[in-house]
Parts: C-alpha cells; sequence; structure tokens
C-alpha cells in the first residue's frame, strides 16, 4: 500500500521552518513527492505544501447547512463529527445548542453526508472524526454525559461506537448509506436503546428506520398492522413516518430489494399495551432447561436482579463479592476503591431473545476483560457448569459477518476450558449460547474468569453449577445494601420489598402497574424498596425504617407536587427527576448514610403517590465539575486581617494587597454550598515578583479545620494572573464554610478573587 498523502501534523503548531525541514526530508524519502502525494498539515499549520481544513461545523459553532459550499471551498475535510452519549435521546429535529443526543449526533452527520454527495464531484472528500470514542488525555472531561459513566474522562465522546465497542444508533446510520444493499442489506429501528420513548398510545412522528434498502415497511406489531411501505430517498436521508397510530409495545420493519424482503428488525418498548401477536416473537421457544438428577447449588442472573424462569428456578441477583466466605463478581473496580462495583462491566439490551421465553435472565450481562470474574466457595468435587451468552450488539440490523469481532476464552480455576468463544459464529444475533463445562475443584473456591480476549469484549449472561452430590449447600450471598427494612402497617407486610437492578420498565409499585418510565443516571442500578403505591400513615411519624450495611448515597423521590417535607431536611436536591409511565414526577434528594446506620422514612404520604427509596455505594468519584455552576467571591469582599495586608486598586480594579510581610497577614472568604459535593476551590492572584509560599485552610463554621495545605504563589507576566488550584479534599455538607489564605513572607501580591465549584 502506498500513501495518497504525507499528514505532518494535527491540531499542533510546529514552527514554520521545523515544518518545512520535515517536508524536505518526506520529499527526499519520496521522490513523488509532491508531484503525486502532496505533504499536508491540518487546521492552520505552515511549511507544508496544503493545511487541510477541520469543518465542525454545527458542533463548535457556524452553520452545517452550507457544507456543500463549505466542502467546494475546502476541497478536503480532514475531520467532521459531533459529541454524543449513548442512551441519551430527544425528540425533534437537530438542534445547534440542543443535548448531545443520540439523534443529534446522527441528524447533523446525516445533513453533512447529504451535502456532500451533492458536491462529490467537486471535492476530494472528507473524513468523518472518529469511528471508537477513546482516551484522550488532553481533554478535561464535561458533563455532557447522560450516564454516569460518560462523564468519566478524559474521553473523546465523537465515536461511531462507544470505548467498549457498542455501536451508536450513527453507526447504523452510516452503514445505511454505505454498506451494499445486494451484499449487506440491512434494517434498523432508531432506537433499539429507547424503549421509554412513549408510555400512551397515540399518533406518533418521527419514527426513523436506518436502511440501505430499496423500501421498507413499517407494523405496530410482529405481523401486525401496516404503518406502510416507503422507498429511499437517496443517501443523507432515511426513511421516516410520521402522524401514525401506535397501539401496541412491538415495532418490526422490512426491507426489501428488487422487491424482495431481504432484511428486518423489531424493537420491544417497555409501556404501551402488549401486541396481540407477541407471543408470535417466543413461537417454538422454550424456558430454561436443567439437567435431571443434579443438585443446582448456583444460578446466577450476571448483571441482572433476581428472576424466576418458566420452570420455576430462581436465578439470584448478580453481586459484588465482599468476603471469602460469600460468593460474589469482581471486576477491574476492586482495584480503585469507591468506584461503582459495576462501571464499564455491566449492561442490558431490551431486544428479543431468540429461542427462550426467559428474555429477562439474558437481556442483562457483564462484558470486560481479563479483570471480570466470578468467585464460588464451594466443596472439593466435581461439578457441572452451564455458562449462558448472547450477542446483544453485533450484527444488530442484519447485513453483518461479525466473525471473529467478539473472541475469548473462559477459564475454570485458572485452567482454560473454552477457547476462543465466537458467540456469534456460533448462534448469531441476540440468541442464546449455552455451553456446558465439566471441572473438578479442589481448594474450597470455583472462579469463573476470563483470561484472554483476542477481540472485543468477554460476555456472559448467567451462569449455574450443579453437582450429583445433594449435600453440597451454596455460600452466603454478599449482604444486599439495604437491610433490616421494617414498616409500620404489618398488614400490608407482602406490599414491602428490597428490589435490586433498578432499570426503567420496572415497577414502581406492588399493587399497581406503574412502572419507571424516567431515571437520573446515578439511579440505574440501585437496590430499591418497593411499595404500595397509596400509604395510610394512620398518624405515625415513620412510615417505615432500614439500615444500609455499607456507606451508602440514599436516594428518595417525592411527588413533585408537594415541598420537601422536613424529614428530608438533611437531604440534597439532586436537580433531577423520576418519572413513571402515568406522567407523574418525582423530585429526587440525595443524603450519605453511614454504614450501619438506621434510615427512617417519613409520614407525609397521607392520599398522595407514595414517593420512592433506592440506594447505591458511595463512591468517590470527582464530579464533572468543568460543566458545574461557579460561585465567584471577591476577595475585595472578603475578610482580611494584620497591619500588613489592605484593600487596595490595582489597574483600576478592586484587589486585595499584601503591602509588606507579617505572620499576622490572612484572608478570609465566608462561602455557602447547597449541595453535599466535593468542590474546587481557585485563588486567582498577581505575583510580580519570587515565589512565596503560603498555606490554605478549609473550616467549618464552627472553626474546626477540615483540610490544610501548603501553596505557593509563582511569579506572573505583568497583567496576567496565576492561580492557585485546590479542592474540599473530600464530600462536605450543604452548609457555611471558611476559606482561609495566609502568608507571612507575601509583599506585592494581590488576591483577585476565589471561585468555589
Amino acid at each position: 500500500m502506498r500513501p495518497v498523502l504525507w499528514g505532518l501534523q494535527n491540531e499542533s503548531k510546529l514552527p514554520t521552518e521545523f515544518a518545512a525541514e520535515c517536508t524536505q526530508l518526506i520529499r527526499e524519502l519520496d521522490p513523488t513527492s509532491p508531484g503525486q502525494r502532496l505533504v499536508t498539515t491540518c487546521n492552520g499549520g505552515t511549511g507544508t505544501d496544503w493545511d487541510v481544513p477541520q469543518n465542525w461545523t454545527g458542533t463548535y459553532g457556524g452553520d452545517p447547512n452550507t457544507y456543500d459550499e463549505d466542502l467546494k471551498r475546502q476541497v478536503l475535510v480532514g475531520e467532521y463529527g459531533a459529541w454524543r452519549t449513548l442512551d441519551l435521546h430527544t425528540e425533534g429535529n437537530f438542534k445547534a445548542a440542543g443535548e448531545y443526543s443520540e439523534e443529534r449526533i446522527s441528524q447533523l452527520l446525516e445533513k453533512k453526508i447529504r451535502l456532500a454527495e451533492r458536491v462529490r464531484d467537486s471535492v476530494a472528500g472528507h473524513f468523518m472524526w472518529l469511528f471508537s470514542s477513546h482516551d484522550n488525555p488532553g481533554r478535561v472531561q464535561g458533563g455532557e454525559g447522560f450516564r454516569e459513566l460518560d462523564k468519566i474522562g478524559p474521553v473523546n465522546y465523537k465515536g461511531l461506537l462507544t470505548p467498549w465497542e457498542e455501536p451508536l444508533d450513527v453507526f447504523y446510520m452510516f452503514r445505511a448509506n454505505y454498506a451494499s444493499k445486494h451484499k449487506e442489506p440491512m434494517v434498523y429501528i432508531v432506537s433499539h436503546t429507547w424503549p421509554d420513548r412513549w408510555t400512551q398510545p397515540g399518533i406518533k412522528d418521527s419514527i426513523s428506520v436506518y436502511s440501505n434498502c430499496d423500501e421498507v415497511e413499517l407494523f405496530n406489531g410482529v405481523n401486525g398492522q401496516s404503518l406502510g411501505r416507503k422507498k429511499s430517498q437517496g443517501r443523507g436521508t432515511h426513511f421516516q413516518w410520521d402522524k401514525v397510530d401506535i397501539r401496541y409495545n412491538v415495532l418490526s420493519a422490512v426491507g426489501y430489494v428488487d422487491g424482495k424482503e431481504v432484511a428486518g428488525d423489531c424493537i420491544v418498548l417497555h409501556h404501551l399495551p402488549q401486541s396481540p401477536d407477541f407471543k408470535d416473537l417466543t413461537k417454538g421457544a422454550k424456558a430454561v432447561t436443567s439437567l435431571p438428577d443434579l443438585n443446582y447449588i448456583y444460578r446466577v442472573n450476571c448483571g441482572g436482579g433476581e428472576y424466576t424462569d418458566g420452570n420455576g428456578h430462581t436465578w439470584m441477583a448478580d453481586r459484588s463479592k465482599t468476603s471469602e466466605n460469600t460468593w460474589g463478581s469482581v471486576s477491574w473496580t476492586k482495584r480503585f476503591p469507591g468506584m461503582p462495583n459495576y462501571f464499564a462491566s455491566q449492561r442490558q439490551t431490551n431486544d428479543p431473545i431468540k429461542g427462550t421465553t426467559d428474555w429477562k435472565l439474558f437481556q442483562t450481562f457483564r462484558y470486560g476483560r481479563d479483570k471480570l470474574r466470578y468467585e464460588f466457595p464451594i466443596k472439593d468435587g466435581e461439578y457441572v457448569i452451564e455458562l449462558y451468552f448472547i450477542e446483544p450488539w453485533l450484527g444488530t440490523g442484519g447485513g453483518m459477518n461479525c466473525e471473529g469481532w467478539r473472541l475469548f476464552d473462559v477459564a475454570v480455576n485458572r485452567t482454560t476450558v473454552l477457547k476462543d468463544v465466537d458467540i456469534w459464529k456460533e448462534v448469531g444475533h441476540d440468541a442464546v449460547l449455552k455451553k456446558l463445562i465439566r471441572a473438578k475443584v479442589t481448594g474450597g473456591k470455583l472462579v469463573i474468569s476470563f483470561p484472554r480476549i483476542a477481540s472485543g469484549q468477554a460476555l456472559i449472561s448467567a451462569i449455574a453449577i450443579a453437582s450429583t452430590d445433594k449435600q453440597v449447600k451454596a455460600a452466603a450471598s454478599p449482604q444486599p445494601l439495604i437491610t433490616d427494612l421494617h414498616f409500620q402497617d404489618e398488614n400490608k407486610s407482602s406490599l414491602w420489598s428490597v428490589k435490586e437492578w433498578l432499570n426503567t420498565g420496572d415497577r414502581q409499585y406492588s399493587d399497581s402497574t406503574a412502572s419507571f418510565s424516567a431515571l437520573p443516571p446515578s439511579l440505574f442500578g440501585n437496590e430499591y424498596i418497593q411499595t404500595p403505591a397509596i400509604i395510610n400513615t394512620n398518624g405515625k411519624k415513620n412510615v417505615a425504617q432500614f439500615k444500609v450495611s455499607e456507606d451508602a448515597f440514599v436516594f428518595v423521590a417525592i411527588s413533585g407536587q408537594g415541598q420537601k417535607p422536613e424529614w428530608l431536611k438533611d437531604f440534597d436536591d439532586m436537580k433531577s427527576v423520576v418519572k413513571n409511565s402515568e406522567g407523574k414526577s418525582f423530585i429526587v434528594f440525595r443524603k450519605k448514610v453511614a454504614g450501619g446506620s438506621t434510615v427512617y422514612l417519613g409520614n407525609d404520604v397521607d392520599g398522595k403517590a407514595m414517593y420512592m427509596v433506592s440506594a447505591s455505594p458511595a463512591s468517590t468519584i470527582e464530579p464533572a465539575y468543568d460543566l458545574k455552576n461557579i460561585t465567584s467571591y471577591k476577595a475585595f469582599d472578603a475578610m482580611t486581617k494584620g497591619d500588613g495586608i489592605a484593600k487596595r486598586k490595582v489597574d483600576g480594579k478592586d484587589r486585595v494587597v499584601f503591602e509588606k510581610s507579617s505572620p499576622a497577614n490572612l484572608l478570609e472568604w465566608h462561602i455557602e454550598v447547597g449541595v453535599a459535593d466535593m468542590y474546587s476551590l481557585t485563588i486567582s492572584y498577581n505575583n510580580p515578583g519570587a515565589t512565596v509560599k503560603g498555606k490554605l485552610q478549609l473550616l467549618m463554621a464552627d472553626g474546626t479545620i477540615l483540610k490544610e495545605e501548603r501553596v505557593e504563589f509563582t511569579p506572573t507576566k505583568p497583567g496576567k494572573s496565576n492561580y492557585i488550584s485546590s479542592s474540599t479534599g473530600g464530600m462536605i455538607n450543604a452548609g457555611h464554610y471558611t476559606i482561609r489564605l495566609q502568608s507571612a513572607d507575601a509583599a506585592g501580591i494581590s488576591i483577585n478573587a476565589l471561585d468555589v465549584q
């Protein structure tokens, strides 16, 4: 392979002379340059043959509607793209200032494809940035992500695939435009990650389908009412249905090429009435079967909650291992205290699962690499191990040969028992693959791990372990987070229970069909208390109480119609809501609770919708601070102490100046924070002299010192500021605090402001 162009730099500012010298070296190594292969730079660089621009109109300002004219002028665009975040969905057309939803990136890039195709004979080309999101150490990660995982940086979130290789809707948009309809016909209903789009039947708009087929027909049901058959309008367009009557919970689509049916897709929605032909999705399917005459010791629903299958067998919820005496799962987060246990290792699909009636067991799964494992204390002996897999991502919409895209080994007690597992090759997309293994255990522990991943991520949906020995028993399960639940109305004890792995589509109440239709990211996967829909307190102070087994965040979501009750006075308003399928909204409050503490639930629910309670292990993940609100406190308005410090004008601006050295000199800001969180502290200053040392303290309202650290005032250029960057060092509760800045040696330094974020 020989290059078409030589590229020298990207978004850098090499000196012109240096770039020219590099260009000359390239010419010596490649005599065909520049006649056939020009040397390019990017986005403003000089010293080469050609500066290739980037075009991020619609993302970093500019008008994307002129992209065709831009391309003709620029000839070659080295980058175009947009931000996106998995699972965030929005209705309506493209909005330049809109949320970074899956719809927004697809709409913007589809527009650019359409406009580029108009001028394809007048330009060299354009390159979409980028195929897969990746680490980007130069970035400061913002809070643009919907999920907590997407708020962790620095990551360049512009990929068609996630860092763990899950395709987004925009991936299928590109396939619809550029994959061959004869070799790779495909149909993708937008979106497989939006099962909560509607909570009621009715007339719906903007139902989109990405397909490279000549025609697509959409149905409401498995083989139900046709919503119309539409023809392709060419590249840069999609199939869309507006003002159609959606009555049931299934949408299916069929694609046609040259009049023949060649591809199809199906999604199931959470809250609409069940389609009359819903059973056709499980025609010929069976519940999970067990081997006869075996003692099943463990059954685990990997990545999901407790589940009872069609044959009445109970599969335990996936729980993080807490001690050598308990069974449980372990992942990469074990090395990072304070990290949520299932970060970047748990996911679910809403797709139908072929060949089984036990969809819910297989729709959740764990994924990972060599750090993912399951450990089971067990008596030495011979065991039968059943491993269940599905392929939830590769092959969606059809038309792809995904052989070898996910390839991994499975080991039992460090001995590889399955080599190069290729789920797609064996059973295809969204179908159950069952592997039966016989293993001998010595040492009292059975460990299932994934020691080698040749491609993609290892992935597992369920595990069962059995023995011919009827006396073998399971080890204890890890203790749940919510324990010792007690309630005042003992007559309704059957209506109270603790559930695991909270998700949209789950029932909110035990005696109602209302289900969760929207959850803040911090609530996904939580343990939660399922309660009756209406509680009668009979004047009692508390309706229930429970304990948390470890440090936890406790969330209470109350009906949006009322005021914050007194019993939630120590809880912080999270500025987010829970919604249910009945159209009700609940405002979310949060409090950090120490392990072993008792949480009392108040009584303000007589005749009103019962509030929702959930809990998650407390994490120490720092917030996405760069997009949080900043409160600025001017130094001029702060309190000063000492005879060597004064309030003065510096360059016409109000400043506090350390005029002469004195150990008594100090500056104090009195701040107020409204939410329990970690806060960044940034002090801007000017120092025309040499480096000076000082001390920064954080104090509670009563004078207790929470944090103390040494700081330095480094020299600044005339008219420029430097910054002392610090933080509260950990979470602090809402309330009043003092920030104290001291320096015994400062002279000539002026302080501008303190920013609290």
